[in-house]
């Protein structure tokens, strides 16, 4: 009775989770993602900024309700004027969506959640603790089992800690001890808590057959710093701001 229980509770939480990460991947999408200025979530936002095309935004709030924002241009970090980000005037290419993690000691105000005029969807991973983290974060991603075997060598975790569900893993992914083994499926609900959906972008109907862009307008989108698999977002700093030294 005990593992029905176990195993109805799991499925509930799985299809809570398809709700909440609806995007069936997105290596195909622009996400800017936007992490304290602390090593932890610096690492990475660097890893992901590495596998998917991505806006990475560093931040700092400070006590006089400014923030510091600096933007990882593949290959240094530059800084971007509060206006620019307000005005979505730091980057070439726009976003699909925002990803912004968050402490609950220190959360992001408005002046730093990205406009509706230049970022269709926003939401927001409310803690900096790396398991969870890269939980929610594969979540979103819908990470491949090649993606969570590589964060979980690269953050030295269990599997079972950061993808507690199982997504996207074959029976074969896993040894035979890990498949023996009882698994603690409460963390899958639990994780959910640090997830806020701020804004979700709205589905446009499908063009009509003639009426798309041509394909000699179409724009090339520029070779990725980190693979030549990923086409790469681009961070544009504040004309003459001084770069930030790591």
């Amino acid at each position: 009775m005990k593992n029905r229980s176990s195993i109805i509770w799991l499925v509930a939480v799985m299809m809570a989770c398809s709700a909440v990460f609806s995007s069936a991947g997105r290596r195909d999408e622009i996400t800017l993602v936007m992490v304290p200025r602390e090593k932890a979530p610096v690492r990475l936002g660097l890893d992901i900024a590495g596998k998917y095309p991505t806006l990475l935004v560093s931040y700092k709030l400070e006590k006089n309700g400014q923030a510091s924002l600096h933007g990882w241009t593949g290959t240094k970090w530059v800084n971007i004027a509060p206006s620019h980000f307000t005005d979505g005037k730091f980057f070439s290419n726009p976003p699909n969506s925002a990803l912004i993690v968050e402490t609950k000691d220190a959360p992001v105000f408005g002046k730093l959640i990205p406009s509706e005029a230049w970022c269709p969807g926003v939401s927001k991973i409310t803690t900096t603790e790396l398991r969870p983290l890269i939980h929610l974060v594969g979540q979103y991603y819908n990470f491949g089992s090649k993606d969570w075997k590589w964060f979980a060598t690269r953050y030295n975790m269990e599997m079972d800690a950061i993808n507690p569900e199982g997504l996207n893993m074959a029976w074969y992914d896993k040894r035979l001890s890990e498949h023996l083994k009882p698994h603690d499926t409460s963390k899958s609900g639990n994780d959910l808590l640090y997830w806020v959906s701020i804004r979700q972008p709205v589905v446009s109907e499908p063009a009509e057959p003639g009426t798309g862009t041509p394909e000699s307008e179409t724009a090339e989108e520029p070779g990725n710093p980190f693979t030549n698999e990923v086409p790469s977002a681009v961070i544009m700093g504040a004309p003459g701001a001084p770069e930030e030294k790591q």
